[in-house]
């Protein structure tokens, strides 16, 4: 036995239920950690100080602490090469995500949560049917991030990290296969260009393996562990990766090697949030169904991995 447990927690709004009832299902699941995307969700109406009382509230009566929010997809749809390195803070779409950012960090402040989520552009092309540079990222394990393209980035989060800073929080960067931070070292090459300890890594070994990673779960921890705030868990198989061909399926039932994931984390007792995702659809087509699933799949590796095993 060891005296390691890990910190289970949930995409709440991957269940697809409203936010009390997803977090109801947390309860029922044992998830005792849990965070979500969109401040719309989770709160029905205007974003007041009373609203955003009562999301705390309604998660604290689930026994379901919210230990990250995001900020309604960041820096998630916009494409970098749409920016100008000189003037990127001042591009609409640009500061339309930032001010969002910032309004994120005040809330997270307010309920006592430590981290928002961010995510960091997206590559040329990437919400067109073509996805004209995805080819090179697969072969290229993740992509050639060109170095203008590294020094808007380095720019963009600079500023971010600054009212992170200013706001006593942490801003965790996501690992979508979408967007430039799509594999550990990506991520912690800008973490580290940065230079701030306000930058943290949601790690999605998952992702990484869609973008071509296919070490994530060894060499991609070693990357990400300096770093490490959570980790987005789901799992697929990579059908025809140069041609962006995979599919979602319940946990230990794709290409991630999930027992190795555990393993890291326990030997090197990684103080973060394992928090269970879903993306695939079970037969009833239900979000919360598929949520179920993930969690009877992983419990009793996770019960195994804690044991010694």
């Amino acid at each position: 036995m060891t005296d390691y447990r890990f910190k289970v927690g949930m995409d709440l709004q991957m269940t697809g239920l409203p936010y009390v009832e997803a977090l109801a299902l947390a309860e029922e699941l044992g998830a005792k950690y849990g965070w979500f995307g969109f401040l719309d969700w989770a709160i029905d109406g205007e974003i007041t100080d009373a609203a955003v009382d009562e999301m705390g509230e309604q998660a604290a009566r689930h026994g379901v602490e919210l230990f990250m929010i995001g900020a309604g997809g960041s820096f998630s749809k916009m494409h970098l090469e749409d920016l100008e390195l000189e003037t990127l803070q001042d591009h609409p779409e640009f500061q339309e995500d930032f001010n969002r950012l910032i309004q994120t960090m005040e809330i997270a402040n307010r309920l006592g949560v430590s981290s928002v989520l961010s995510y960091t552009f997206a590559w040329p092309g990437e919400y067109s049917a073509q996805k004209p540079t995805w080819p090179m990222r697969w072969l290229t394990r993740g992509g050639v991030i060109a170095d203008v393209d590294m020094e808007k980035l380095v720019k963009a989060f600079s500023l971010v990290a600054a009212q992170a800073e200013q706001h006593d929080i942490d801003v965790v960067l996501g690992n979508l296969p979408w967007h430039y931070t799509n594999t550990t070292s990506h991520c912690r090459e800008l973490i580290e260009r940065v230079g701030s300890n306000r930058l943290k890594i949601m790690w999605h070994p998952s992702d990484n393996h869609t973008a071509g990673e296919s070490d994530s779960a060894t060499a991609g921890f070693i990357n990400v562990r300096p770093y490490l705030h959570s980790l987005h868990v789901k799992d697929l198989e990579v059908l025809d990766g140069l041609k962006n061909n995979f599919e979602y399926c319940p946990l230990g039932e794709g290409d991630v090697d999930y027992p190795t994931v555990l393993r890291n984390l326990r030997d090197h007792r990684c103080d973060v949030v394992f928090a269970v995702a879903t993306h695939f659809k079970p037969p009833s087509g239900s979000g919360a169904d598929a949520m179920r699933i993930n969690f009877a799949k992983i419990r009793p590796l996770i019960e195994q991995v804690e044991a010694g095993g």
